[in-house]
């Protein structure tokens, strides 16, 4: 009887146990879910870095990311984009943004050019990526002789607009995606 009664007490407590457990579990998931880091049907998947980064959650910034080989540099993505918007070709300029940001550039393009600014744009921007300031860490110049695309993500670019009579510095971000694509982040 006494055995009987330590087994009831032992089970009762794992079973106290598990349910914190799984209530635990259940409020992490619950908050992955709400950030958007995890599916929103069980049993709340987490999303993959390289989902995450896709539907733009995650900055890139990883060894796996930063290992996936170049196959479109910053500066080839940028002649593409600057190409499509001198010809009008909106939909063109919009595949070179990430995929997150593809839709909302798609909007902002079509209004600019219904409102006669595209051109502005264009005037704003630097004729050659190769006419912006290149990020690093140590330097900010003109050299991008000695970067290696094949190990990081993200690239940054400043440049001064062309009709910007401050003299602002803006910046152009780009991502390396999955297929080793440099694409425009923010600009």
């Amino acid at each position: 009887m006494v055995s009987i009664l330590i087994l009831i007490i032992i089970f009762g407590i794992f079973a106290i146990w598990v349910g914190i457990e799984v209530n635990n579990w259940w409020k992490v998931r619950k908050e992955y879910v709400r950030i958007g880091f995890a599916e929103d049907k069980f049993p709340y998947r987490m999303y993959t870095e390289r989902e995450l980064v896709e539907k733009g959650l995650w900055s890139g910034e990883s060894p796996a990311l930063n290992a996936v080989p170049t196959r479109t540099t910053p500066e080839e993505t940028y002649v593409i984009f600057r190409q499509a918007l001198i010809d009008g070709d909106l939909d063109k300029a919009v595949e070179c943004f990430i995929k997150a940001k593809q839709e909302a550039w798609r909007s902002s393009l079509y209004e600019i050019k219904n409102k006669g600014f595209l051109q502005e744009m264009l005037n704003d921007l630097p004729d050659k990526l190769e006419d912006a300031y290149f990020y690093t860490d140590d330097i900010t110049g003109k050299d991008t002789k000695n970067r290696d695309l094949n190990h990081i993500a993200i690239s940054s670019y400043y440049y001064i607009s062309k009709n910007d009579p401050e003299k602002m510095a803006k910046t152009m971000t780009f991502s390396k995606d999955w297929n080793g694509d440099w694409k425009i982040e923010k600009l």
